[in-house]
């Protein structure tokens, strides 16, 4: 992906903040805030998980189905068991 010089203005403390930020993270400014947009435009596309996650009775699936996988209490199926020769 091709890449684009953008000049911006931030208020001084903001700036000091992000520079120190980002030296402690070993990051340049410049990957600091693409990673920011990245995951600013990565949550804006994965809106509607939000609602997904949100509805109580998945939730409950959700974690009941990673507690029988993380303990070993789930059968494991092959393709033929599930759907047969089709």
């Amino acid at each position: 992906m091709g890449k684009v010089r953008v000049n911006i203005t931030l208020d001084d403390d903001l700036s000091r903040f992000l520079k120190g930020f980002s030296l402690s993270q070993r990051l340049s400014m410049s990957e600091l805030i693409n990673q920011w947009a990245l995951n600013l435009k990565r949550a804006q596309e994965n809106q509607g998980m939000e609602t997904i996650l949100s509805s109580p009775e998945f939730y409950k699936s959700l974690m009941e189905t990673l507690n029988k996988t993380r303990s070993g209490k789930i059968k494991w199926h092959n393709r033929e068991e599930v759907f047969g020769n089709e």
